[in-house]
Formats: C-alpha cells, structure tokens, sequence
C-alpha cells in the first residue's frame, strides 16, 4: 500500500518488535511506541493510516480500561486513523465493547501472523479507499468486510448471551455446531 504508516502502541517491546519484523515488509512501515502518554503527539506530528492498539499498559491491568480511554480520544480526532486493538487478556465484552467504540477489529495475543497481515490490509484498504472525483459522499456507517460484520455479530451474541453457547447459537440462528466454527474461524 503506497505511502501507508502503522502505529503500534504496545508496553512490551517484544510485542513491538514482533509487529515491525512481521509487518514492515508485507503490509506497511511501522512505528512503536511504548507508553500512552506519547501516542497523541504522535498522531499530531504525523498522519499514520492505521492505529495498533494495545488495551492494557503497566502491570496487572487486564481490564482494558486504559486502551478503551484511548480509543475514545483517538476516534474523537478529526480523520482518525483506522484502529485495530490488541490484547493478550481478551474476553467477549471487551471486544464488543471496542468494536462498538469505532475500532475495525479486535486482535488476540499472540497473533496468527497471516490474520494479522490480512487484517492489517483489510484496513489500510479501508483507511484509503479509492474515491472518483464524482463519487457521492460515503454513507455515514462506514462498510465493513462480510467476515468483520460476522465477527462482530457473534461476539454481540456471545456478549447477549453471558458466554452461554446454546444461547448464543440461538441468537445467531446457528447449531452449535456452526457456532463453534466461526468462533474457530474468528479466533474467538
């Protein structure tokens, strides 16, 4: 992707280190960053396309709380970049919780590494869309892939439901079955 950027903000610099290795050459540059305090200058001195985002920073902090607050003031910038949050202490509601906050998606730690590449380009395509100069404007609820909207359907239903499977398959209209892949299929 031509002239795109990556901002990574993770405390752990193995996690940073992994990421650049990974993605520098099939996605994008990117750059690290290690504490919260220095993300917003960041996004101020440059325009990154793409956001990484960690939820949780400093020692024992699982609640996502920090990461969501960040989030927040991302997305209330003018021309935000796209966010993907990272996590290695994931739970259902955390996830519904950030997707319904304006992130794209929702990445567990440790990563597979081809789902983090095609998600990565799923989002950079999305943060640079091809526009006509006679295209009429962008409906207000940005369109998201098939496979995010599904993603992000079964984590509402498995939020709806209190992690209960047989419920959540029947808000979903599934067999548990057909739930237990897409949860598979997902990373869920």
């Amino acid at each position: 992707m031509p002239d795109a950027s990556i901002l990574l903000l993770d405390d752990d610099p193995d996690v940073g280190l992994a990421a650049q290795l990974l993605l520098q050459r099939r996605v994008a540059p990117v750059t690290c960053l290690r504490r919260p305090a220095e993300l917003l200058p960041a996004l101020d001195q440059r325009r990154y396309e793409l956001l990484l985002l960690d939820l949780n920073f400093g020692p024992g902090r699982t609640d996502g709380a920090q990461g969501l607050r960040l989030l927040d003031e991302v997305q209330a910038r003018p021309q935000p970049p796209v966010v993907i949050v990272m996590t290695a202490f994931a739970d259902i509601e955390l996830a519904v919780q950030a997707l319904r906050r304006g992130a794209y998606d929702f990445v567990t730690k440790p990563w597979d590494n081809v789902k983090l590449v095609a998600t990565c380009r799923e989002a950079l395509q999305r943060a640079q869309p091809t526009a006509m100069p006679d295209t009429p404007p962008a409906p207000a609820e940005p369109v998201r892939s098939l496979a995010v909207q599904e993603r992000a359907a079964v984590l509402a239903a498995m939020s709806e439901a209190q992690g209960n499977l047989s419920a959540a398959a029947r808000l979903l209209g599934l067999s548990r079955a057909a739930l237990y892949r897409r949860l598979d299929k997902h990373g869920l």
